[in-house]
């Protein structure tokens, strides 16, 4: 049990969260996993069990519940923050 978030320090709370993995070059989503998450920023934390439950999805899958379409952007060349010249 997370009851502090190591980014921010804030609380964390348990709640269902969609999971994003990467499973080779798939993204899979998995609903409804519980997770630790921060009150303040959002960061996520999984027990130990349920990475366990994650990691036994990936290696003998469900049938998949439905899929979503997932638009991919790529980062501007030229901003900002990726050349250290940010004005605040």
């Amino acid at each position: 049990m997370v009851t502090r978030c190591y980014l921010c320090g804030g609380k964390t709370e348990l709640k269902t969260v969609t999971a994003e993995n990467w499973w080779g070059e798939k993204l899979i989503l998995v609903e409804n996993v519980p997770a630790w998450v921060c009150q303040d920023c959002g960061e996520q934390y999984f027990d130990a069990g349920v990475c366990q439950q994650l990691d036994q999805l990936r290696q003998s899958p469900p049938a998949t519940r439905r899929t979503v379409r997932v638009p991919v952007y790529s980062f501007p060349a030229k901003s900002p923050a990726a050349s250290g010249n940010s004005e605040e």
